[in-house]
C-alpha cells in the first residue's frame, strides 16, 4: 500500500511539493515565533537576579529596565548621588549598587559602578558572577570586560583600551586616558557578557575637562596623582540597583521612593516591568499567531483541494486497483495515507527549518541584547502542536476519502 501511495504521489509531484512547502513554512513560522518569544522571555527574566528594585529618574519603568539591564536605548536623565545615599539610609534598603551610563567601546556599553556589583548581581536564578581571569577593578585605570567583549575583540589581561564618549559613531574617544583590563568575566548568557565595566571614579576622571560633549582640557595637562580619590566620586548617576532587607518590604520601599520629596525619582520592580513589556508584546504576538493558524488552515484546504481535483484524473488508476481486488475501504485509506505522508514530510522539514531560524535569531538576539537562547530540536509542546496540525489534515482529508469510498462502492470507477 505504501509503495502504491508513493507512486501516486510521484505522479503528482509538482502540486505535492507546493503543498509540502506551504505546510512546512506555515508550521515553521508558527513554531519559530512561539519559540523565540518563550526563549527571549526566559532569557530576559534571568538576566538580572538578586535585585529587588531599580532606582532611576521618574519616567517609564520599562525604559529604565531596558537601558540599565539590557543596554537597549539611552538614559534621558540622571539622579544625584545625594539622593541615592539618602535612600540607602532607609531601614528597608540593605545595599545599593550605583551605575552610570553614557560611554561605549567598540559598540559595547560601558558601565561604571562599584566593585560590589560583581558580588551582588545574580543571573539565571541565583548564580553569581565569576571571573575566568583576573579580578574586579581596584585602580582608576582598571577595567573588567564580559566574555563576549574578550572573545570578539581578542582582549586579554593587561590589554589597554580607550572608551568613547557617547556612541561609537558620534562620540569622541577619551584618548588621553587608557584603561587596562584587570578582569574577564565568565560567560553568563546575559547582557553582562557584552559590557565593559569601569569604576565610578575612573569614569568621572575621564570626563574631567569635558563640557557639553566636547573635550576642553586634556588629562595630559592634569596631575592625576594629586586628585583625591573621594573627589572623583560623581555627583550624579544614571540609576542604582537596590537590595532590600526583606521581600515583604518591597512595596513599602517602592512607595517611599516614588513619593520621595527631594527629587523626582522612581523605583521599578524588574519583574513587574518585564511583565508589562510582555503584555504589550503579547497582544501583537496573539494577532500574529492567529494569522499563522489561518495560513496553516489555508495550506490544509489546498491539500484537500489538490486531492479532490485529482480524483477525476485518477479514475483509471483507481479502476485498475478496484479490478485487481482493492476494497473501497483500502482505496479510501490510500487517500488518508497520502495525507499522512505529506504531513510527516512537512513536519520533519518544519523542525529543521525551525532549528535553522532559531539559530539565526539566537545569534542576532545575542548581538542585540546579549540574551542567549538555548538551541533545541523540538519540545513536547511543539510536538503536540505538530500532531494537532497533522490530525487536522487527516480530518480534512476525510472528505476526499469518503468520496473515493462511495464512488468505489457504487462501482463508479468501472464506467
Amino acid at each position: 500500500m505504501i509503495r502504491i501511495v508513493a507512486a501516486a504521489i510521484r505522479s503528482r509531484v509538482v502540486p505535492t511539493i507546493l503543498v509540502i512547502i506551504a505546510l512546512t513554512t506555515s508550521m515553521a513560522l508558527l513554531l519559530t515565533v512561539d519559540r523565540i518569544q518563550q526563549a527571549t522571555k526566559k532569557g530576559f527574566n534571568q538576566s538580572l537576579g538578586g535585585v529587588d528594585l531599580v532606582l532611576g529618574p521618574r519616567g517609564s519603568g520599562i525604559e529604565l529596565v531596558l537601558y540599565t539591564v539590557f543596554h537597549l536605548g539611552k538614559p534621558t536623565n540622571n539622579i544625584t548621588t545625594e539622593t541615592l545615599k539618602d535612600i540607602e539610609r532607609n531601614p528597608f534598603v540593605e545595599w545599593a549598587i550605583p551605575i552610570a551610563l553614557g560611554d561605549s567601546h567598540q559598540g559595547f556599553r560601558v558601565i561604571s559602578t562599584i566593585p560590589e556589583y560583581f558580588d551582588r548581581i545574580r543571573f539565571d536564578g541565583d548564580q553569581s558572577l565569576s571571573f575566568s581571569q583576573g579580578r574586579a577593578f581596584q585602580e582608576l585605570n582598571d577595567v573588567v570586560i564580559g566574555s563576549a567583549v574578550a572573545s570578539e575583540l581578542g582582549y586579554q589581561l593587561g590589554s589597554s583600551i580607550f572608551v568613547t564618549h557617547g556612541s561609537e559613531s558620534l562620540g569622541r574617544t577619551h584618548d588621553d586616558f587608557a584603561f587596562q583590563i584587570s578582569g574577564i568575566l565568565n560567560p553568563t548568557g546575559t547582557p553582562t557578557d557584552r559590557a565593559v565595566f569601569v569604576s565610578l571614579e575612573g569614569y568621572e576622571l575621564i570626563h574631567l575637562g569635558w563640557k557639553s560633549g566636547s573635550k576642553i582640557v586634556s588629562l595630559d595637562r592634569i596631575d592625576i596623582s594629586q586628585i583625591p580619590r573621594e573627589r572623583l566620586y560623581p555627583a550624579t548617576i544614571t540609576a542604582a540597583y537596590l537590595g532590600l532587607t526583606s521581600k515583604l518590604n518591597l512595596f513599602k520601599a517602592s512607595r517611599f521612593i516614588n513619593e520621595y520629596p527631594e527629587e523626582a525619582v522612581s523605583a521599578v520592580i524588574p519583574g513587574v516591568a518585564l511583565a508589562e513589556l510582555w503584555s504589550m508584546v503579547g497582544s501583537v504576538d496573539f494577532v500574529f499567531r492567529i494569522f499563522n493558524w489561518l495560513i496553516i488552515g489555508i495550506s490544509l484546504i489546498g491539500m484537500v483541494t489538490m486531492t479532490l481535483s485529482s480524483l477525476d484524473s485518477r479514475t483509471r488508476e483507481l479502476t485498475i486497483l478496484r479490478a485487481v481486488g482493492a476494497t473501497p475501504l483500502q482505496l479510501a485509506s490510500m487517500v488518508l495515507i497520502e495525507t499522512m505522508l505529506v504531513s510527516i514530510i512537512s513536519m520533519a522539514m518544519a523542525v529543521g527549518l525551525v532549528r535553522l531560524s532559531t539559530w539565526v535569531a539566537a545569534d542576532l538576539l545575542t548581538q542585540w541584547a546579549g540574551v542567549h537562547i538555548e538551541l533545541t530540536w523540538i519540545s513536547f509542546d511543539e510536538f503536540s502542536v505538530l500532531i494537532i496540525i497533522m490530525l487536522a489534515g487527516l480530518v480534512a482529508s476525510l472528505i476526499p476519502a469518503t468520496l473515493v469510498y462511495r464512488r468505489s462502492l457504487a462501482q463508479g470507477f468501472l464506467h
